[in-house]
């Protein structure tokens, strides 16, 4: 069995009261090895303490008197029972033999498991000479219990109190005189009166030491918790004659292990839930602690499986080295703020930013090191993809054609890309930088109105405006910017993009001499049908004089209405802004009207009602419905009003929908005949409305009597 090391006497406060006393008090493990002697023991063998402590009986004493000993011991050890020896001559080597007398009690781990022994030596030889120094001895040691500031008393087998010292009576507020003779129930309140009760009977029964905690009220009411130490006394027949008991007062200490208690339950509880990731890892690489969210980061599901991984052989991205690591936080003692890319389980990188400190043994070396890990992988990757994106961007910004810019409200030109360098004629960005945009512009207040502009509105479009270049030759440009301010929201500077349009001002001068020019043809064309159709409606009013059969002047009639609503239609555009669209709500009215005016037989008798929307139709549209109304106008002024009858002939023009209309043309005459359908008309002048309607892609539908009422909705592109 191993040495047993001596104990520190501050651990025990009993030790201090058996160095005090005038008997031997020893202890010994199961081997007889001392692991605790007394003065006076150490005086009685004539031995130091350090002679004695690790050793057993042999060393000191003869063989014979060593084996009676170990017999005691034996008999203890084997009956649990405690044992008083009577009076026993101990034949000591180098010294001359004692007769001694000594108990025997087994010690017991908390457990129960026998430890040791321990036991009182009464020294016999000088027993009658030594009585008036007992008494002196006596004395000296009551002296010593009440100047222990721990709690000491000492009761009989009846729990009365036989002895204590000034501690105890400042513990429970009453003198000696009044606690003398009196058992706990008499002095304390029932609550540790029963307690003290409860222990006092545990020692009594089991004849052992044992250690307690006791708490009780003080004389201002707050609790105070002791450690209590009672033993049994035992008298020369070895008998229990009582409780020895020591008492101190470990409230302070309570506290403190209550606090350092909620200290580590708090650090763990921050350990456990940090939102970063906190370890302890050896110079070699082994992984001492790692909290939950260090196993997240890395993707581990329990701490056994992280450590089992080894730092030193892997868990850094080929960027970063572990060797790295350790040179920088063994020289300096801490790092702060370094970024890493670790490994994680699954292989992939995780980047992290990771403070560290090197925590060193008294001879300076490096224990372990301990520090924490923040992920910051979402924030690199976003720094990469940002370095990535500016990298594009200078790609473009160096390869754009259009000329991009930088510039102050002064006119400082803080950046330019290739384009815009070269559109100003310069060699480098350094020579055009030297100048100010201000000495570029052709009109003097350009810049002005401009910086104006982007105040206001802080931004510009397709600002158009004239620039000099280096050689003074002048450019016209187009500009886009806006402005940028700083997070006080004042005005940091101008960025924008600049384009040379000298080319396109060009063009575009070109293409209107060339529209005008068109324009002026188209006019000239427009102006050449309607006289063509002019001439061919005087020369059939010639041809028509040398008729005499009713139905063919009425046919040639109708042939110079048709072209007369032609020749209207190029007559407007003629002489309108437009040389393709027809402004044909006034068209309707100038038609009816002319038809009116060349066909009813007594002016006024017919009066003509428009419900038309102003719209534009092109030439595919305008001729065809032209051709219709004047067939509708025209049928309705022959045979809607017979015996000179009055009334009223109403043409509509709606917009109902996308790119749909309805057109209709409607009289309050005489009606049409019964036996009229669409489709199976014979007239010619029915058959040309259908045949136009359908080259409209509309459909005719006639409306309810009275008179006459024709609807064409059909479909057209307006503008």
């Amino acid at each position: 069995m191993a040495a047993t090391k001596e104990v520190d006497s501050t651990v025990r406060p009993d030790f201090l009261i058996w160095d005090a006393i005038d008997e031997g008090y020893y202890e010994v493990d199961l081997a007889g090895r001392f692991i605790f002697v007394n003065k006076a023991f150490s005086r009685l063998l004539g031995l130091s303490p350090g002679d004695l402590i690790g050793h057993d009986n042999r060393s000191y004493m003869s063989e014979e008197s060593a084996r009676e000993i170990y017999r005691n011991f034996n008999a203890v050890f084997t009956t649990g029972e405690s044992r008083r020896v009577g009076e026993t001559e101990l034949k000591l080597r180098d010294r001359p033999a004692c007769v001694v007398e000594f108990t025997v009690v087994l010690r017991r781990a908390p457990d129960g498991a026998p430890i040791g022994f321990r036991g009182i030596v009464h020294d016999l030889t000088e027993r009658k000479k030594s009585e008036p120094a007992s008494a002196e001895d006596h004395a000296r040691l009551r002296d010593l219990i009440q100047a222990i500031p721990d709690i000491v008393y000492f009761k009989d087998k009846d729990r009365r109190n036989l002895s204590v010292n000034e501690a105890f009576e400042k513990m429970c507020g009453r003198t000696n005189a009044e606690v003398i003779g009196k058992t706990d129930e008499e002095i304390f309140p029932p609550d540790l009166a029963a307690a003290c009760k409860t222990s006092d009977e545990r020692v009594l029964e089991s004849g052992k030491t044992l250690r307690f905690e006791e708490a009780m009220l003080d004389r201002d009411g707050r609790e105070t918790v002791y450690e209590t130490i009672k033993s049994p006394i035992w008298n020369s027949a070895g008998e229990i004659a009582g409780i020895v008991g020591v008492s101190r007062n470990i409230h302070d200490r309570k506290q403190t292990e209550a606090g350092l208690r909620e200290s580590e339950e708090r650090f763990r509880t921050l350990y456990e839930n940090a939102t970063v990731g906190l370890y302890r890892t050896m110079p070699d690489g082994l992984i001492l602690l790692a909290n939950p969210t260090l196993l997240r980061i890395l993707g581990y599901d329990t701490f056994e499986e992280l450590a089992a991984r080894n730092l030193e052989m892997e868990g850094f991205g080929p960027e970063y080295s572990r060797a790295s690591f350790k040179n920088r936080v063994e020289k300096d003692g801490l790092i702060q703020g370094l970024e890493a890319a670790w490994k994680k389980k699954n292989g992939a990188t995780v980047y992290v930013r990771e403070s560290a400190q090197a925590i060193f043994d008294p001879a300076g070396r490096v224990k372990y090191y301990e520090g924490t890990v923040e992920d910051v992988t979402e924030r690199k990757r976003a720094e990469l993809e940002l370095l990535a994106s500016e990298t594009k961007f200078r790609r473009i910004f160096d390869r754009s054609l259009e000329g991009i810019f930088l510039t102050t409200l002064d006119g400082r030109i803080l950046a330019a890309n290739k384009a815009m360098v070269r559109m100003f004629g310069y060699e480098s960005l350094s020579e055009y930088q030297a100048t100010n945009v201000h000495d570029h512009y052709v009109e003097t207040d350009a810049r002005s109105k401009i910086v104006e502009a982007l105040k206001a509105e802080d931004e510009i479009r397709n600002w158009e405006f004239r620039l000099r270049r280096k050689d003074g030759t002048v450019f016209h440009a187009l500009a886009n910017a806006t402005i940028v301010r700083d997070e006080s929201g004042q005005i940091d500077h101008i960025e924008g993009m600049l384009t040379d349009i000298s080319d396109l001002v060009q063009s575009k001068a070109a293409l209107q001499s060339a529209l005008r020019e068109k324009e002026t043809l188209l006019k000239e064309i427009y102006h050449r049908v309607k006289n063509n159709m002019q001439v061919v409606s005087s020369l059939l009013n010639l041809q028509s004089r040398y008729l005499h059969d009713p139905k063919a002047i009425t046919a040639f009639q109708d042939s110079q209405n048709r072209i007369r609503s032609m020749s209207m239609i190029h007559e407007i555009l003629y002489r309108s802004d437009s040389l393709s669209r027809v402004d044909f709500a006034d068209y309707i009215r100038n038609l009816a009207q002319s038809l009116i005016g060349s066909q009813a037989k007594y002016p006024g008798r017919i009066e003509l009602q428009m419900d038309a929307e102003s719209v534009n139709f092109d030439l595919k549209t305008a001729i065809p419905l032209g051709l219709i109304i004047n067939e509708l106008v025209s049928n309705a002024l022959k045979h809607a009003f017979p015996k000179d009858r009055k009334g009223t002939i109403t043409i509509g023009l709606h917009h109902l929908a996308k790119d749909e209309y309805l057109l209709s043309v409607r009289d309050d005459g005489v009606g049409l005949p019964g036996d009229v359908e669409l489709g199976q008309s014979k007239s010619m002048g029915l058959q040309l409305v259908e045949t136009l309607t359908d080259q409209l892609d509309g459909r005719l539908h006639l409306g309810p009597p009275p008179g006459a009422d024709f609807r064409i909705s059909f479909h057209a592109p307006n503008s």
